[in-house]
């Protein structure tokens, strides 16, 4: 199983091709760059489980009886990859008069893989699968509809998902698709969020019309358009790990915050990092230089991740690297804040941080015109003269997505200022 970064596969890469493809990849992202990735075989998903509870540890006096604790709990999580796929026309004669072929395929190679670059590290922020819920049925309990939105961790393809309303309590239970039982019930309100068995899923609930009675309401779920996402790292974090900002029109980040969201990460699956913004980053820079008794040299490190050392040295804050994310939005309100943003810090690696996932699937196929199979599923295709035009096809695409086993590898400060 693959767990090194980009970076550091492009060190061992002898195929030229994917080398270039890669080398283009690394410039554009710095977060893209030096995130460990996984392989899930040739599936579309890698299913984990994530650790929820720990058994109480008992404390008995001499020959006392010692109660056995079953508390140890896991849920059952699930992370998808998606298609990411340029195709590049290129017109015969033009390339031709601008200096031949192979040189035009390299240029349309190399702006494949920026754009993938640049879509991917977008998605690891932003992303969001954005799932079409149609209600099948809304059952007998007197609602005459339902409108449910689902939280992260779910795929379309799992089958038709469940809300259960019972009305002596007035309770809604949620049974999540590809899950076999309902979760905890909860007392219902328009728009309450209700967790299915595995926790890990969830969705906000709204049900119309007079609830009188006992009822089912069943739904499927689709993608909204040809498209699909990865969930992102906004949708990812726990509420839980997250920070709201005390002022009344969000913080000015602080070296106190940096070091409470370092203390909310305690998983211990990967070195730490921070991810944020230039114009943050900017500001830490400022509050070192403020900070006195070191020199700005000092808050820079080579720093290693899974063992290798990045590719430069990084502005560090307390010993932890900051990468820069261009695709953290500035867009975030509070009162009169309008242009708020988000830090973020986690934990990369492959046991319970943040990595890359990717399939195989891509390798495997026995694709005609295959130029490059390189690392992590990157596949560069020569699909030959398309039928209906004097044009040359070439097609990059990989197989990604984004895995954190534990909620407690990442965590967010938002409504920031600077």
């Amino acid at each position: 199983m693959a767990v090194l970064s980009l970076n550091e596969l492009l060190k061992g890469t002898s195929d030229p091709v994917a080398a270039g493809v890669i080398e283009n990849i690394v410039t554009v992202d710095q977060l893209v760059a030096n995130l460990p990735f996984v392989s899930c075989g040739s599936r579309d998903s890698l299913v984990y489980r994530r650790e929820k509870a720990l058994p109480t540890t008992s404390k008995p006096t001499s020959g006392a009886t010692i109660t056995a604790d079953n508390a140890l709990t896991f849920t059952r999580a699930e992370s998808f990859v998606r298609r990411l796929v340029i195709d590049q026309d290129i017109d015969i004669l033009d390339a031709g008069a601008a200096g031949g072929m192979m040189g035009a395929k390299a240029t349309a190679i190399e702006k494949a893989a920026k754009s993938i670059a640049r879509s991917f590290g977008d998605d690891i922020i932003t992303g969001n699968l954005n799932l079409t819920v149609t209600v099948l049925e809304v059952g007998s309990s007197g609602a005459s509809a339902a409108t449910i939105a689902l939280g992260p961790g779910h795929d379309p393809r799992r089958g038709y998902g469940e809300v259960k309303y019972t009305h002596s309590g007035t309770t809604v239970a949620y049974r999540a698709p590809g899950d076999a039982e309902f979760g905890a019930a909860v007392s219902y309100t328009a728009g309450v969020k209700v967790y299915s068995s595995n926790t890990d899923k969830w969705a906000t609930v709204t049900l119309t019309g007079t609830l009188s009675a006992n009822g089912t309401t069943v739904f499927s779920a689709a993608f909204t358009s040809s498209t699909a996402e990865i969930e992102g790292i906004q949708r990812l974090v726990a509420t839980a790990q997250t920070i709201s900002s005390s002022g009344s029109n969000g913080d000015a980040i602080a070296l106190a915050t940096l070091d409470q969201l370092a203390d909310l990460v305690t998983d211990n699956g990967g070195p730490k990092v921070y991810i944020m913004t230039r114009r943050t980053r900017r500001a830490v820079a400022a509050l070192l230089r403020a900070a006195g008794g070191a020199t700005m040299s000092e808050f820079r490190d080579q720093f290693a991740v899974m063992g290798q050392p990045m590719r430069e040295p990084l502005l560090t804050y307390n010993g932890i690297p900051i990468l820069v994310s261009d695709w953290i939005p500035v867009t975030e309100t509070k009162n009169s804040l309008t242009d708020g943003t988000s830090v973020y810090c986690a934990t990369l690696g492959e046991n319970a941080g943040l990595a890359g996932l990717f399939s195989e699937a891509s390798m495997d196929a026995e694709d005609q015109g295959v130029i490059s199979r390189g690392p992590t599923g990157l596949t560069v295709v020569d699909l030959g003269t398309v039928q209906n035009a004097d044009v040359k096809r070439m097609r990059v695409k990989a197989y990604w997505g984004l895995l954190n086993k534990s909620e407690k590898g990442l965590a967010r400060a938002k409504e920031i200022t600077n």
